[in-house]
């Protein structure tokens, strides 16, 4: 793969070096997914980190009649997957492309054999998850404040 001089321009490898991201070069895999494509399903195994490089998902849950809802839309620089890649267990959701999608995919197993070799990128990486997480968890916390606000029609 030949795409370490676009690496550094998405946001979630933006503080890394030029060996880090001469190291990510070499285990990343990039996919391009069209528009309807499904990246990942829910309750799928999956260890692998998804990053968009370019384009637009969305993250989807099954509704009670069966049709997927959607959750929130990712994009440039966001990442999903992380839940799995962190913990190995099934994904907690659909993913889809809304529109032609290019992704970077670190898988858990080459993600793991830097952790002797290069634990300050390893650091870093998982400094970018938790980063990633702390802000969807932030989000989720506003939205449910607006809806007890909205259903009660008073702080709590």
């Amino acid at each position: 793969m030949s795409e370490k001089k676009y690496l550094g321009d998405i946001q979630f490898f933006n503080n890394l070096e030029d060996d880090e991201l001469d190291t990510l070069n070499q285990i990343l895999k990039r996919k391009v997914y069209s528009s309807g494509d499904v990246i990942f399903r829910d309750d799928e195994a999956g260890e692998v980190l998804y990053v968009i490089k370019r384009g637009e998902v969305k993250v989807c849950k099954g509704g009670p009649n069966g049709e997927l809802q959607t959750i929130t839309i990712l994009k440039d620089g966001d990442i999903c997957g992380e839940m799995s890649f962190l913990d190995g267990r099934p994904h907690s959701a659909t993913v889809i492309a809304i529109v032609e999608t290019e992704i970077y995919q670190l898988k858990k197993v080459d993600f793991d054999k830097l952790i002797y070799s290069k634990p300050m990128l390893v650091y870093k990486i998982m400094r970018n998850i938790i980063f990633s997480v702390h802000a969807i968890v932030r989000g989720m916390n506003a939205r449910y404040v607006d809806m007890v606000n909205y259903m009660w029609g008073r702080r709590r």
